[in-house]
Parts: C-alpha cells; structure tokens; sequence
C-alpha cells in the first residue's frame, strides 16, 4: 500500500468515525447527571414563612422535586418527593442517604424552635419510602427505611 493510498485510507476512517460519532449524539444525547445544575433548580419549596430555610435545605441536597412543609402548635411536618434523579440516586446509596437525612431532620428541628419534627420521604411516584423523625425530648433523630 503507498503512501498516499494509506493517507487517503486513514482520513477516510476519521471522518467515518466522526460522522458516527455526530449521529450517535443526535440519536441518544447524553444524559444529564445527576447533581447538575439543572436538576437542583428543579426543587419547589411549599413552607410557611418561618420554614422556607429549612425546606430550601432540603432542596439544596439536589435529590427533591418539592418540598411541603407544615406545622401546627406542636409539630413540624416535612414532605419530600424525590425528583427521577434522586430516586436513582437513593436506589444506589440509600445507606448513606438515609444518614444525611438524619442529619438534615436535626437541623430543621432547630428551626423548628421546639416542635416535633417529622419528614417524610417519598419517592417519585409519590410512594413513601423512608421517614425521619426527632421529638423535643430527643438528643438526636430518627430514622427507618420502608
């Protein structure tokens, strides 16, 4: 084979596997990831006025679609619905997840200025999947899995 028939075959299976390449990415683009950008401004947060900072910490993880929290005298009622993101993600580390939680769950019992606390996780189609709670007279929250 010559030199310029090797060159010429050469640039020909370049372009070859760039045209694939620009077709495959009309075909199937690539899917965004999940702790974009997109996908945590996608969080709506439905709370009374004094609660808007605990739920906005909820959406800051960039796992919820909406957040609704209510209260009354004495409780604090947090509901969470996982956006598709955050389902997959829960999917794969539910473990670690279930912790942050927790965590969270004590944070916005300081908010909460001495009400029980409670949130509910759900998943994307609206099912419950988890629950964490902490009552004033507890040191710390707590938490289970469905």
């Amino acid at each position: 084979m010559s030199r310029t028939t090797y060159a010429l075959w050469a640039a020909g299976t370049f372009v070859a596997i760039a045209v694939l390449v620009a077709a495959g990415q009309r075909i199937a683009p690539p899917q965004q990831a999940s702790n974009s950008a997109e996908s945590r401004h996608a969080c709506k947060v439905d709370a009374p006025e004094a609660l808007k900072a605990a739920g906005a910490q909820w959406c800051a993880i960039g796992l919820f679609k909406s957040v609704t929290v209510s209260s009354d005298a004495e409780n604090v009622i947090a509901v969470l619905q996982f956006s598709p993101n955050g389902a997959q993600a829960w999917q794969i580390q539910s473990g670690g997840l279930i912790n942050e939680f927790r965590s969270l769950t004590d944070r916005t019992a300081i908010d909460a200025k001495g009400k029980n606390v409670s949130v509910d996780v759900h998943d994307a189609a609206d099912k419950r999947i988890a629950a964490c709670a902490r009552l004033t007279a507890e040191p710390m929250a707590k938490c289970e899995v469905k």
